[in-house]
């Protein structure tokens, strides 16, 4: 019997690698099912009942388990920390792709990266020993973690997202855009403006709608930043006062509470929560980012 031809050993090579690439994405899908399962199981119980979940206190001590301070924490947190981020994140997108010239856009792109990896527990010591202090010194403050030091210290956690991903929407806009607009007599800002950023608008969108699903989910950074007071200020924009998150609450309780307990329950009802926003948001990104016009990639 004649040996297999080389054609015949790639082929069942290929064969081989497709098995193994199939195999890798399913097993992805199954740990993803599996932990949305489990939490559901864990978390819908304290859904079933509103009483618990509708108030304005979170003392587990005393059995109230009230979210709507948590999810107040966490909502003010990451919408200051996007209301800084999110002018300085685009524009600096603009100037790597449009403006920069390419050594320069290649530098800030590998510093960006770079602020990508460093840990979050580093933000967090940032926040709590250098912010926190400046923060009570600026403002006459007893405590310098409040809502204001978290956000400032998760705008700087998400410019790497905002930058990446917008700065890669504009580069991504054909050059015919940029050309018809130019022959049509705008200049290089007018076409930026009137045609560059229009166009690539649903992937800065989408940007900002993956960093505020980076945001909401952050932990170590916001448990040392945040105060962790489980109460609404008066008022309520108020950015100066300590606030509590959904992600510190689960830290600092999950260690804390009863197995299966009421406080157990709600932690997962937390979690559950988080889950769900940050699935929307990242499926929305990803139909955004789809949509936006694809030419040649500048870089």
């Amino acid at each position: 019997m004649s040996s297999p031809s080389f054609f015949q050993r790639l082929w069942k090579v290929r064969e081989g690698g497709e098995a193994l690439t199939l195999a890798s994405a399913l097993t992805s899908i199954l740990i993803f099912a599996a932990i949305l399962v489990f939490t559901i199981h864990e978390g819908s119980w304290m859904l079933l009942r509103p009483q618990y979940l509708l108030g304005a206190r979170w003392q587990p001590e005393y059995n109230r388990y009230g979210l709507l301070p948590l999810l107040y924490g966490s909502l003010i947190v990451t919408a200051g920390a996007l209301a800084i981020s999110t002018p300085i994140g685009v524009a600096s997108a603009i100037f790597i792709s449009e403006v920069a010239p390419r050594w320069i856009g290649e530098v800030m792109r590998g510093a960006i990266e770079t602020l990508a990896a460093i840990p979050s527990i580093i933000y967090g010591f940032i926040a709590y020993f250098f912010l926190a202090p400046w923060i009570a010194a600026v403002f006459h403050l007893s405590l310098g973690r409040t809502a204001l030091t978290a956000s400032l210290i998760l705008s700087i956690m998400t410019l790497p997202t905002i930058i990446s991903i917008s700065s890669e929407a504009i580069s991504s806009v054909p050059m015919a855009y940029r050309e018809a607009s130019l022959a049509l007599g705008a200049d290089r800002w007018q076409t930026l403006w009137r045609v560059v950023l229009p166009a690539a608008r649903l992937g800065i969108f989408a940007s900002i709608l993956l960093a505020f699903g980076r945001a909401i989910g952050e932990t170590i950074a916001v448990l040392m930043a945040s105060g962790c007071v489980a109460a609404i200020p008066n008022p309520p924009w108020n950015l100066l006062s300590p606030v509590y998150p959904m992600t510190a609450a689960i830290a600092i309780g999950m260690g804390e509470a009863e197995f299966r307990g009421l406080h157990y329950h709600a932690l997962y009802t937390l979690a559950l929560i988080l889950l769900c926003i940050s699935a929307l948001v990242n499926n929305i990104a990803r139909l955004l980012i789809r949509k936006v016009p694809r030419g040649e990639v500048r870089i």
